[in-house]
């Protein structure tokens, strides 16, 4: 093991991981000690981007700016031969997730601990610094005298508002305590790291995630159109039966609809502590972005349920083939056109709806739907979306809209040449030329030809 790191002497190893070491290290100018994090050099060698490098420097920057109580400090970035290195305040304890893991927190101490990581969110917030990462793992808990003291710590995928540390629609970050919006657009928010505490509390009082799913796209999908598992009442014991609206309000799917600040969300996290509270309203938003509310800060429009998927289907081709319009002049035209596309996720959910077309073809055709809704009109469609649209539709016998489907991809000018690199969709074709026929022979020509 290295005896220095810097002009920083190294005391005994605390940790390692994929990335690197953190060390216990001394500062011999003032005796003080501090953690080093390290990135291991054949890591920066196969760094050819320099994005482990912008990594580091992305969080020195970041958490420099910030002097909490509830944030780990930043002291000093550098480089040490081939080695960068990170020197950060040392906070003897653990992080959350091994205190979850052992079950040893009372809810009231899980709800102090969120309102504790809320406030050092606030204080980034007013930084312009968005967290973007925050997960158990990240968050340090001390115990001293009884009193537990939180601190939120490793910003190396923060993002500062001036937009100058991360590319738009590039998603960083653990799925799982993702925020919708952010899985969306690539774009997050303060709001989106209220998202991520939202998991975490649920997580503690009902030892499982809100969303579980069993791929990373079905999970995609899951965090954005699928309500959260609720909570037992036997997970409030000790505190406010309020906790419930209190969790759901943070794990709303419209951001506006969460706590205007982190600070609020503090507040409201620590009066929950009391088992007399009551929430202004118990049964807070989960709606989608868009739906009309109440006014009230913890009110919306009730998300509606969501119809029988074969029936809509059956129900939209008759009416587009009666009306003589396409199924894309039927999409919605009161919703603002969305960001740009965040291809990384597209990917995601496209693969998975691949997998899912044969055994679940109604799931696979929503996460199909899901990349083209997303999609500005302006922008190209993902050619994978339509050629998987149409071999879904295929699959489950709904010719017509399988051809109108084909309209709307040569109306978004579709390659029929891109999609014809889909293996789903050339398998498609191939079988109903030898077998099926029940494709038009014009149209299957085409399609065949790559034309649209």
């Amino acid at each position: 093991m290295r005896t220095h790191i810097g002009k920083f002497e190294i005391v005994r190893l605390l940790g390692q991981g994929a990335m690197g070491e953190v060390y216990l290290g001394r500062d011999p100018g003032i005796g003080r000690e501090v953690a080093i994090k390290t990135i291991r050099p054949a890591l920066i060698g196969e760094d050819m981007g320099g994005d482990l490098r912008d990594r580091f420097a992305r969080e020195a920057k970041a958490a420099g700016l910030l002097q909490h109580p509830n944030v780990v400090t930043v002291f000093e970035f550098g480089t040490d031969g081939d080695l960068l290195y990170l020197v950060m305040e040392y906070v003897p304890g653990e992080d959350l997730a091994t205190l979850l893991q052992r079950g040893e927190l009372r809810p009231s101490e899980l709800l102090e601990i969120l309102a504790q990581v809320c406030e050092g969110l606030a204080q980034a917030h007013k930084h312009g610094i968005i967290h973007r990462d925050i997960k158990p793992t990240n968050v340090m808990v001390q115990k001293e005298d009884g009193e537990l003291h939180a601190k939120v710590m490793d910003f190396g995928v923060a993002k500062l508002n001036d937009g100058e540390l991360t590319q738009t629609g590039h998603v960083v970050g653990t799925l799982a305590y993702m925020a919708p919006e952010y899985l969306r657009t690539g774009k997050s928010q303060p709001a989106s790291d209220l998202f991520s505490v939202g998991v975490i509390l649920h997580e503690g009082l009902s030892g499982e995630r809100p969303f579980a799913a069993p791929s990373s796209g079905a999970m995609v999908y899951t965090i954005i159109h699928d309500e959260p598992h609720p909570l037992e009442d036997t997970t409030f014991e000790g505190v406010s039966p309020s906790v419930k609206a209190l969790a759901n309000r943070l794990l709303a799917k419209d951001p506006s609809s969460r706590f205007p600040t982190a600070t609020d969300a503090a507040r409201a996290l620590r009066a929950a502590k009391n088992p007399t509270w009551i929430a202004p309203l118990d049964d807070a938003t989960v709606a989608l972005p868009g739906s009309s509310g109440s006014g009230h800060p913890m009110a919306s429009t009730p998300r509606k349920a969501r119809p029988e998927w074969a029936v809509w289907a059956v129900g939209l081709g008759v009416l587009a083939l009666a009306t003589g319009i396409g199924l894309a002049s039927l999409r919605k035209v009161s919703t603002p056109a969305p960001p740009a596309v965040n291809t990384h996720i597209n990917e995601v959910v496209l693969e998975e709806a691949a997998r899912q077309m044969d055994a679940k073809p109604e799931h696979a055709l929503k996460l199909v739907q899901e990349v083209i809704d997303a999609t500005p009109d302006n922008q190209p469609v993902d050619p994978d979306a339509y050629a998987l649209k149409m071999a879904i539709y295929y699959r489950m016998g709904f010719m017509e809209l399988l051809e109108a489907t084909a309209q709307e991809a040569r109306d978004r000018k579709t390659s029929g040449a891109e999609m014809l690199k889909n293996a789903k969709f050339r398998a498609m074709l191939e079988k109903d030329k030898v077998h099926g026929r029940k494709l038009s022979a014009d149209l299957r020509e085409r399609l065949l030809k790559g034309e649209n």
